[in-house]
């Protein structure tokens, strides 16, 4: 979701040389309370502006809202892994450890054994993810800090967790990535079961594992996986938060790469596989007479944000997803390379994306069109 969208990009500058030399120092209203925050003014319009703090969160502000704003000499310097580490601990609830892995910070009040799971997952993912699209000619770049998730014990602590950011709307899902803080948040998905491995051996993860693997596990999992992807391709510049990513991109793509793939403990098989859950929509909607669903989809980025729409369009933005990637590798590959030079606040209007896209991967919106409904309704 693009939470700039209510900044209007009139007037858009960087402001990366200012905050070079400087810090900013913010207050400005926060749901209903003053808050100040110092960091660097990455983007500004005349309706407001981005401030991103040393803990990687990122602030949009209306002007409306902003009460002061001051710069101070210094240099921009983000959290090191210590301090990051003290800042989030300070933030949560007592009871909460860390565990490290190569690019995450995991912080879990749930057993060992489960945090360790979800680092091995995490970073097989990562692994996975770079490789993908170095193969492709992508050159990703490493996360700027250690990658930051956060697991409870059980729903209910996770629901209270996200009600700041999503209502109660948080009880409902598994696990979200949060564009504003920049962290991926979820539940222990084993439950009971978890407390039986108060461990970190590896015996204690394979009974993790195993559990996880059961067909009725499959979605969880490939939530929790979904969720990840978002932030990694946040976190190595094949997206820009708070940019114009149309929704599409960013939801097939996170679709594309979530096929959990536990019974390897080094690579990630999954990736690029069938969604067995998204294809039966798909096909059904291609195979519907009517409507043309490519540019509507390039385009609406509400149809997934209405309950009424929001299952054909997640199902659609796999399938495009998937046909560009197996039809037009390259051709996707620099449309996703120029979507990762939009700067936060830019907002250009909706015909701009049917432009781009024609440019990058097809002229011919039509053939393409008729072409991508053969090829999802073949699918097997």
């Amino acid at each position: 979701m693009n939470v700039a969208r209510t900044l209007s990009p009139v007037l858009f500058t960087l402001a990366i040389c200012a905050s070079a030399a400087a810090e900013d120092t913010l207050t400005f209203r926060y749901n209903d309370a003053e808050v100040t925050k110092s960091g660097r003014i990455i983007a500004q319009a005349e309706s407001g502006v981005i401030l991103e703090t040393p803990d990687s969160m990122q602030w949009p502000i209306l002007a409306d809202d902003l009460l002061a704003k001051k710069q101070t000499p210094g240099e921009f310097v983000p959290l090191n892994k210590q301090q990051l580490t003290e800042q989030v601990l300070s933030e949560l609830p007592a009871g909460f450890e860390v565990h490290e892995t190569a690019h995450y910070l995991i912080f879990y009040n749930t057993s060992k054994a489960y945090a360790y799971w979800c680092g091995s997952l995490y970073e097989r993912l990562y692994r996975g993810f770079v490789n993908y699209w170095k193969q492709r000619g992508v050159n990703l770049t490493e996360p700027t800090q250690p990658m930051v998730a956060v697991i409870f014990d059980n729903r209910q602590n996770y629901a209270a967790y996200g009600q700041e950011e999503l209502g109660d709307a948080a009880g409902s899902i598994v696990g979200y990535y949060s564009m504003h803080t920049n962290r991926v948040a979820m539940y222990d998905l084993t439950g009971v079961d978890a407390a039986r491995a108060q461990g970190s051996s590896k015996r204690d993860i394979a009974r993790i594992n195993n559990i996880l693997a059961r067909p009725e596990a499959t979605f969880l999992v490939a939530t929790i996986v979904h969720e990840a992807t978002h932030q990694i391709a946040y976190n190595c510049g094949l997206q820009i938060r708070l940019a114009d990513n149309p929704v599409w991109v960013s939801e097939g793509l996170a679709i594309y790469f979530e096929t959990p793939d536990l019974s390897s403990s080094r690579g990630w098989r999954g990736i690029g596989e069938v969604n067995r859950i998204r294809l039966p929509q798909a096909k059904r909607l291609v195979q519907q007479p009517g409507r043309k669903l490519i540019p509507q989809l390039l385009i609406d980025d509400d149809q997934f944000r209405k309950a009424e729409t929001a299952l054909d369009a997640y199902a659609l933005a796999w399938a495009l997803n998937y046909y560009l990637l197996k039809r037009y590798p390259d051709n996707y590959a620099n449309y996703l390379k120029h979507l990762a030079e939009r700067r936060p606040l830019h907002d250009p209007p909706r015909e701009e994306r049917l432009a781009e896209f024609q440019q990058f991967v097809a002229e011919d919106l039509d053939a393409f069109e008729a072409d991508f409904r053969k090829f999802i309704a073949g699918l097997r």
